[in-house]
């Protein structure tokens, strides 16, 4: 009996071995994955700017540090720090006891030695005195006359007048401090104009010309700033750096632009229509740019030089891998320079999934189909 049952143990395991291959062949195959679905798009004619950036620092085309000529006690400050002031407004005044003092003594003197040689010449024409009498009190009355206008000088020093129209900036002194020249009280800045210093490569030097467009962006801030043009270029090149200097001067009529404001400055040699795509278009593979043109299967076998396989659907389009030569990227769109033609429809998104010869799908107008290549 046991020897039975074991026997019919190892015929159903036998049963079962051969029954599983044939199980195996007829379970059903996974449905085949639809065709990768894409967008097209056909080269449209842009502007595109011939152009290279340079950071830069804007500067103020008039900063008036302000010191006094003389040593002095501040005695009044009627300026404010950020305060618009016009030309010859009074910023600070030094004491002026002392030098206001001298001023009257110079003068009183000088009156005096006026008289006296206005007698003399009197005399000398009636005979009473001699010539060189009256040229000594002459000579006499002219050194007061100037001594009182060096003192009536130095007395103006006393007021510190704005000598621009601008904004006042940082003062570094306060109402009863002692000053002495060569000590900064405070700027005066007129950024009514700026300009910024660009140093060009000597190998464009021959490109730059007076007039040139150059256009401001700021650090971490979208859009443009400001339009300018190049007002100054260098005569020489720096022989060490191998540069050419040249300035951009820029209008700031509603004060955008602040004097030491870091920028990006373009300089826009010139400008061309070029045919463009789409960034998303564009596959980069080992350092080179291609494109996936979109064309009928017929086309796509004549140009590979073998049979599509398998062969595609009727009204089907292909995937066909082509290198292209790029310009510059402007507002998410590449300069076309060769590669393909107006005509041309390329596959813009999903172009991992793509090869040439690959059956697509093409998405509907208004729908994207996501993904990039780049």
């Amino acid at each position: 009996m046991a020897f039975t049952r074991l026997r019919r143990s190892a015929g159903v395991a036998i049963a079962v071995a051969m029954a599983a291959p044939l199980a195996a062949c007829s379970l059903p195959k996974p449905p085949a994955q639809p065709p990768p679905l894409v967008s097209l798009a056909s080269p449209s004619t842009d502007d595109f700017a011939d152009q290279a950036t340079y950071q830069s620092t804007l500067e103020a085309i008039r900063e008036l540090k302000l010191e006094p000529q003389i040593e002095g006690r501040i005695v009044l400050m009627p300026m404010t720090e950020g305060q618009r002031v016009r030309a010859g407004q009074l910023l600070f005044r030094l004491d002026q006891v002392q030098q206001q003092a001298q001023v009257n003594a110079s003068s009183a003197e000088a009156r005096k030695d006026r008289l006296n040689a206005e007698r003399y010449i009197f005399l000398n024409e009636q005979g009473a005195v001699s010539t060189k009498d009256r040229d000594a009190y002459v000579t006499q009355a002219i050194e007061s006359r100037d001594r009182v206008i060096a003192s009536s000088a130095t007395l103006g020093y006393k007021d510190v007048l704005a000598p621009i129209a601008g904004e006042v900036g940082n003062i570094n002194a306060k109402l009863g401090d002692v000053v002495r020249p060569g000590t900064v009280v405070t700027t005066v800045v007129d950024n009514s104009r700026l300009w910024v210093r660009l140093d060009i490569p000597s190998e464009l030097s021959w490109r730059v010309k007076p007039g040139l467009p150059v256009l401001l962006e700021a650090p971490g801030r979208p859009g443009l700033l400001a339009r300018g043009s190049l007002s100054f270029i260098a005569p020489s090149v720096d022989k060490n750096s191998q540069t050419l200097l040249v300035k951009a001067t820029f209008a700031n009529p509603d004060g955008t632009l602040r004097n030491g404001q870091r920028v990006s400055a373009t300089l826009v040699f010139d400008r061309q229509s070029r045919p463009s795509i789409p960034q998303q278009a564009v596959l980069l593979q080992a350092g080179k740019t291609f494109v996936f043109l979109a064309v009928q299967p017929a086309e796509a076998s004549r140009l590979l030089g073998r049979p599509i396989t398998p062969e595609p659907p009727a009204g089907a389009l292909v995937a066909l891998q082509v290198p292209v030569n790029l310009g510059s990227l402007q507002n998410g769109r590449f300069a076309v320079r060769s590669g393909i033609a107006a005509r041309d429809r390329v596959i813009v998104g999903n172009l991992a999934q793509l090869r040439s010869g690959a059956v697509v799908r093409v998405a509907p107008a208004g729908t994207g189909a996501g993904g990039s290549g780049s």
